[in-house]
């Protein structure tokens, strides 16, 4: 709920501005700013920094278990600051439950090619390529004990 609310606050801020703008007629400077992407950017790694931080606390060995379902020279290795990179956010996704490229290239803001391309490319580097987003769907579950 914070998330919603401290983005519904930001983007009332962005209104009270435009507007301020406007009746300033500070039209250059608003034509400046709204042609700036830095405010997207921004929110976007935002986005993807919470997003990685929550999965992560759901799944906190996400990342050695998908990593345990490729070949060893195939493994995904992160940068230094990295928690989750394109690849790995897109399987988190799938994870989740939901498979549809359509649908996971929305949240996340890469196309649909992107989720295609890089579903492909790590499921290649897969010992059971066939098998592998339905173990990646198990990531993470209970094992039943009986």
């Amino acid at each position: 709920m914070n998330i919603c609310s401290n983005f519904i606050n930001k983007l009332d801020k962005y209104r009270l501005t435009v507007n301020k703008m406007l009746r300033a007629k500070k039209y250059q400077q608003l034509f400046d700013m709204t042609r700036t992407m830095e405010a997207i950017e921004q929110e976007i790694d935002t986005f993807y920094a919470t997003f990685d931080k929550a999965f992560l606390e759901l799944y906190p060995s996400f990342v050695d278990d998908l990593n345990d379902l490729l070949h060893v020279e195939e493994q995904i290795e992160l940068k230094n600051h990295e928690t989750l990179n394109p690849e790995l956010r897109i399987f988190a996704v799938i994870r989740l439950g939901i498979k549809d490229s359509a649908r996971i290239a929305e949240p996340l803001r890469y196309s649909v090619n992107t989720i295609y391309n890089y579903r492909v490319k790590i499921k290649n580097k897969a010992k059971n390529r066939e098998e592998f987003e339905n173990h990646v769907l198990r990531i993470g579950a209970f094992k039943d004990i009986n």
